[in-house]
């Protein structure tokens, strides 16, 4: 690939992953170190670029390269720098459905962080609409596999976040 049809493959990229890949920096960083990590992405997408193989869609693939690099990212940043301990608000008496939009995205963030690395891979790329076959190709997990932590993140979201305000 010259030059010229690198450059044009990025920003047709870029066009369509950005809000994907915002997601994905702000799932794995904290705000202070967001834009860093989404720069990383950038920076690996266009790194990676010219190797793509053309075995997948090129946004399924640029879905995995992101992904990679926040996981690269997050097992790295105890080497950049100690963190510090994130505040955390006490959301178990909130519903969601009482919650303006800042509360819910908060709230979202929040369970994100809760979850493992594998865990917030798979929240977000369901939240990202993508089907199960993608979802299980750019996760690296089986369908089945896939679908069963689906399946136990939305119920584990349901009763930490849903169901107490049922209870009271």
């Amino acid at each position: 690939m010259d030059q010229k049809a690198t450059d044009s493959a990025f920003l047709e990229l870029l066009e369509r992953n950005n809000p994907r890949w915002f997601g994905i920096a702000r799932a794995y960083a904290r705000d202070a170190d967001r834009d860093d990590l989404l720069q990383e992405i950038l920076l690996q997408e266009w790194k990676s670029l010219p190797k793509f193989s053309e075995q997948s869609h090129i946004d399924t693939w640029a879905y995995r390269v992101a992904l990679n690099t926040a996981l690269a990212w997050d097992r790295s940043a105890k080497n950049r720098h100690r963190r510090l301990p994130q505040e955390t608000a006490d959301v178990s008496q909130l519903t969601v459905q009482q919650n303006s939009p800042q509360q819910e995205t908060k709230i979202l963030d929040e369970f994100l962080q809760s979850l493992s690395k594998v865990d917030r891979a798979v929240l977000l790329v369901h939240l990202d609409g993508l089907t199960n076959v993608e979802a299980a190709e750019i996760t690296g997990l089986t369908e089945g596999a896939y679908r069963v932590r689906l399946h136990r993140l939305k119920k584990k979201f349901q009763k930490t976040h849903c169901d107490q305000g049922a209870d009271s």
